[in-house]
């Protein structure tokens, strides 16, 4: 195994186990406002930084996240940046889906 193997091995363990510690904050009711807008404006700029990396809009999140769930995320992302639905739709083309 080169060590550029190595590499890619720890960072899909790395990758597995920061996931996972997400996983488990999901149902907690002790997180304060604070500690939940860190972790997601911390994955917002890595989802934002992969897109330009990749050059394409990557599949943000995965099935397991329902439909309501992601458009309470999309809404209050809109509104924490005075954005309205009109503003968005401009910006919504700029992306293309990836399937």
């Amino acid at each position: 195994m080169s060590p550029s193997d190595a590499d890619q091995v720890r960072l899909k363990a790395d990758t597995a186990s920061v996931v996972s510690q997400l996983e488990q904050f999901v149902d907690r009711t002790d997180l304060s406002p604070e500690d939940v807008r860190a972790i997601v404006s911390a994955v917002t700029r890595l989802y934002a930084n992969a897109c330009t990396r990749a050059g394409v809009e990557l599949p943000p999140v995965t099935s397991s996240v329902s439909t309501t769930d992601a458009i309470t995320l999309s809404c209050a992302l809109l509104r924490s940046q005075d954005l309205t639905p009109f503003e968005m739709a401009m910006w919504f083309g700029r992306g293309a889906r990836q399937e």
